[in-house]
């Protein structure tokens, strides 16, 4: 019995232990328009795997207030996608009015990927910042 619960323990704590790590990589919000008017107003979110290896990525776009999808190169069929050495995907939504967007890369290690996040009104660029 006393064998029975030393390894029910040992294996309980060395598998909470084992447990991976996600990095992160996260730009600072950019604003948005102010209430614009027959404007089109996009945020997008572009990554880059500059590593020789494959790394799977989740690609979040954030804002305090509703933003709407437009396209999204970074998810296969709902998954995180991995993108293959020098290979990209970006998302790209329709950004609210007065108020802000934001962009966040996840995955196991993000020393070989590169990031921008870049705010578009009528399709040119009026803000960008890096990933970090």
């Amino acid at each position: 019995m006393k064998t029975y619960v030393a390894t029910a323990a040992a294996v309980l704590l060395f598998g909470l232990g084992g447990t991976a790590r996600a990095a992160q990589l996260a730009s600072p919000p950019l604003p948005t328009h102010p209430f614009a008017t027959n404007h089109s107003n996009e945020g997008t979110c572009r990554v880059l795997n500059v590593g020789n290896q494959p790394v799977t990525v989740t690609v979040a776009m954030l804002s305090n207030n509703a933003s709407v999808p437009f396209i999204d190169s970074c998810q296969g069929d709902g998954d995180p996608r991995t993108l293959a050495a020098g290979e990209s995907c970006f998302v790209q939504v329709f950004t609210p009015d007065d108020s802000f967007i934001g962009c966040t890369v996840t995955a196991s290690s993000v020393k070989n990927l590169r990031g921008t996040l870049e705010l578009d009104e009528n399709f040119n660029t009026t803000a960008a910042t890096d990933l970090r």
